[in-house]
Parts: C-alpha cells; sequence; structure tokens
C-alpha cells in the first residue's frame, strides 16, 4: 500500500511528461481497481505517454479532417446535382420559348356570303363590304399588336432560360472540368456523370 502511495504521489519521477500524459496515465490507472495495480499501471504508462497522447491527437486530427473532407464532398455534389437539374430544366424553358407558337385571342371577322349578299341591293352590298373591310382592318391591327406583345416575350422567355442555362454551365465547368464531352457542349460524359452520381460515402 505504501509503495503504491508513493508511486501515485509522485516517488516515480518522469521528466518530460506533460500533466496532459500524467492525467492520461492516472485515469489509466484508476481503471486498474486495486491500488498496487493502478500504480503500477501509472508507472508504466509515463514513458510513452507523450507518444500515446500524440498518436491519439494525430488520429483525431485525421478524423476530423476526414469527417470535413466527406462533408464538403456532399456538399460540392450536392451543388453539381443542383446545377444539372437546373441546366436541364433551363434547356426546357429554351425550347419551350422558342417552339411556342403566336395565337391570337380573337378570331378574324366571319367572311361576307357571296349568296347572300346577291340578293341585297347594290348600296347595301357596299355597305357590307364596308363594314367586313372595317372589322378585317380592326382584326387585323388588333392581331398585329398581339404579335409584337408576343415577340416581345418570347424574346425575354429565351434571353432567361439560355442566361440560365449559361450560368449553370460555367458553375459546374468550374466544379466539374471533366463533366461535358466538350468545351463548348452542355451534353454531359456519362463516365463523369456516374462519378457524380455515385455519391462520397462510395469513395470511401
Amino acid at each position: 500500500m505504501l509503495l503504491s502511495v508513493t508511486l501515485l504521489g509522485g516517488g516515480c519521477q518522469f521528466t518530460g511528461v506533460s500533466e496532459a500524459g500524467r492525467e492520461r496515465c492516472r485515469r489509466l490507472g484508476a481503471n486498474a481497481g486495486h491500488p498496487l495495480a493502478a500504480a503500477l499501471s501509472y508507472v508504466r504508462c509515463l514513458p510513452n505517454a507523450e507518444a500515446t497522447l500524440a498518436t491519439e491527437k494525430a488520429a483525431e486530427k485525421a478524423a476530423t479532417a476526414r469527417r470535413a473532407a466527406l462533408e464538403a464532398c456532399r456538399r460540392r455534389q450536392g451543388t453539381i446535382t443542383t446545377l444539372i437539374e437546373s441546366l436541364r430544366q433551363a434547356e426546357q424553358d429554351l425550347a419551350a420559348a422558342r417552339s411556342s407558337p403566336f395565337r391570337p385571342s380573337v378570331a378574324p371577322p366571319q367572311p361576307l356570303d357571296a349568296g347572300k349578299e346577291s340578293r341585297y341591293r347594290p348600296e347595301d352590298q357596299q355597305l357590307d363590304r364596308d363594314r367586313y373591310e372595317a372589322a378585317l382592318g380592326a382584326w387585323e391591327q388588333q392581331v398585329a399588336s398581339q404579335r409584337a406583345a408576343w415577340r416581345q416575350r418570347r424574346a425575354e422567355r429565351i434571353a432567361a432560360a439560355q442566361g440560365r442555362l449559361n450560368r449553370d454551365a460555367q458553375a459546374l465547368r468550374q466544379l466539374q472540368p471533366d463533366l461535358f464531352n466538350g468545351p463548348t457542349s452542355i451534353e454531359f460524359d456519362p463516365t463523369a456523370l456516374k462519378t457524380v452520381s455515385a455519391g462520397c460515402d462510395s469513395t470511401g
């Protein structure tokens, strides 16, 4: 008992052992249970205390670095996946804008019925023709105005979709330069796309 008390009290001094190292050895000795076994465990621990601490710190640092790298990989691949989806949506929007047809909101006036008009007096026929020509002219003006507005909206939709597609493609090229088939292509390379889709965990 006296030996154990002396040892635990610092009877055997080891220079170059930090307080952190000594504390680790104390905890190790405390787990031994029996006082003599605790003292012997403490003494045996001291010579390698600093090396063991350094190894543990290195392992903890490496584990932290692996976790950080995995999290960074997941964030990066999440960004890439989001950009891929956005780019494909921009492609669809661009195609839809380019192929969108113009449809007037109003129908043209009904043409005059020649058979019916033939039964009218000449002056009444002329009056009907004048009315039809006026209605047709008004309809054409209205359609021209609608067409101009449609062209403006179509151009804006095309520009917005093209701009988003260009930004997404540029961002993807910065994150994953080999993702596309070529420097100006927006078609994905199957091998690179498969790597992205595999996820970070599969790389170990």
